[in-house]
């Protein structure tokens, strides 16, 4: 029972797919000037959030499962070349919602 608290491979490959899902919706390149883009990429977070509710719904995280997540999500998009002040916000608002 021990061994499955601290099984963190499903939260773990969520947290590289909701970087993955970020990075394919919100490319690091992606210009934020006209109201249309930024609402596309406002639609891609609220995905995110009924992607994280459904994870949630089909897996117990306990602290240890959930920090494995938001170090994979950090990892994924960090390694994609975001900065750690988008990576950071996002992730908060993200967190809020687990």
């Amino acid at each position: 029972m021990a061994f499955n608290w601290l099984d963190a491979s499903e939260a773990e490959k969520f947290g590289q797919s909701l970087a993955q899902f970020f990075i394919k919706k919100i490319p690091l390149t992606a210009e934020n000037k006209n109201a249309k883009k930024l609402t596309k990429q406002l639609g891609a977070v609220d995905q995110m959030y009924v992607q994280l509710e459904q994870f949630k719904q089909k897996n117990t995280l306990n602290i240890y499962k959930k920090a494995k997540l938001w170090a994979a999500f950090k990892d994924e998009l960090l390694a994609a070349g975001y900065g750690p002040e988008l990576v950071d916000q996002v992730m908060k608002g993200l967190m809020q919602k687990l």
